[in-house]
């Protein structure tokens, strides 16, 4: 039997902790570590992780806690987990999220069947009002993952629910770079999957993914300028990861990273954050202008000033004043 190595980063999750300790004790997987990150935070979490413990004596002896002195960030609490890890697989699992109770056995087995690499399941989605399904979406081959993967056009980049050879990382020394939180699972798994040989997904629901954190990285980005910033690093490490790789990747890298500068360039302008957006836009125009027909805009004046369907405030009121009219 493999070890498998379940990475948990802790901060500022004292209402979600015992829930995502309960469900990775009570995993039906017996050969597991357990590493928790305690990466400074400020809450009563660690206290209940601990009394969570307590009624796992069994697993007890699996955990391995390592704390931060101070704050560190959810990319270096990661780094952390990794360089601890001793499992021939591992798993990462967010603190305000949980597990069925088969996720990790059904994962193994998959792997042991495939041989793979990486091993996906599906997910829940939780959210105030309701529990949706989403599915990993298929595809045939390592190549082919790797191409949904570095799109960006879907949302399967989770480095969550799934089961990854601590080889990958070893090997090829991929780490999450600090201080760049947020798309850090974009940061490693576009980057994995190149280096994996074979891939495989598993039909099951095995992770639930909580929406309803308000104090989660993703409940902030509307108007959060920082993680604004941090995104387009993260845009900026996987790019620049392809660009000596072959051309296919090269380009839909590119295209990837367009699309998710004109996501920011929206924000900017929703928040009136008139200097970002500018300087957002001469990036765009001057980097990225061979990838305007991606977003299928007739109008490129639109495309380069506004880059979204839906345009806000003082640039309506510019593309009034030059009598613009957009199409999508």
């Amino acid at each position: 039997m493999y070890q498998v190595s379940i990475l948990v980063p802790i901060y500022g999750v004292e209402k979600y902790i015992e829930r995502c300790a309960r469900s990775l004790f009570e995993q039906t997987y017996e050969n597991l570590e357990y590493i928790f990150v305690d990466d400074g935070t400020p809450d009563k979490s660690m206290e209940i992780l601990e009394r969570v413990m307590e009624g796992y004596p069994n697993r007890k002896k699996q955990v391995r806690i390592i704390r931060h002195e101070h704050n560190h960030g959810l990319a270096a609490a990661r780094n952390t987990a990794l360089d601890a890890a001793q499992g021939s697989f591992l798993s990462h699992v967010d603190s305000d999220d949980y597990l069925t109770r088969d996720a990790i056995r059904l994962l193994v087995e998959k792997q042991e069947e495939t041989g793979a690499d990486i091993v996906s399941g599906n997910y829940y989605i939780i959210q105030p009002k309701r529990v949706k399904k989403a599915y990993e979406p298929e595809y045939r081959d390592q190549h082919e993952m790797l191409l949904k993967e570095i799109s960006y056009l879907n949302t399967t980049h989770h480095i969550w629910r799934r089961l990854i050879s601590s080889r990958l990382y070893r090997d090829h020394h991929v780490r999450v770079k600090e201080g760049v939180n947020f798309m850090e699972d974009w940061q490693q798994i576009a980057i994995l999957v190149y280096y994996a040989k074979v891939v495989a997904r598993i039909d099951g629901h095995i992770y639930y993914y909580d929406c309803t954190n308000s104090s989660s990285y993703v409940s902030d980005l509307p108007h959060n300028k920082k993680l604004w910033c941090e995104a387009i690093e993260s845009v900026c490490i996987v790019e620049n990861f392809y660009a000596d790789k072959e051309p296919e990747y090269k380009k839909l890298t590119h295209q990837a990273a367009f699309l998710i500068l004109k996501q920011q360039m929206n924000a900017a302008a929703r928040c009136r954050e008139r200097e970002f957006f500018e300087d957002l836009k001469r990036k765009v125009t001057t980097e990225y202008s061979d990838c305007y027909d991606v977003i299928r805009w007739d109008n490129p004046l639109v495309r380069m000033f506004m880059c979204n369907y839906n345009l806000n405030g003082m640039y309506r009121r510019f593309l009034r004043t030059i009598k613009i009219t957009f199409y999508h």
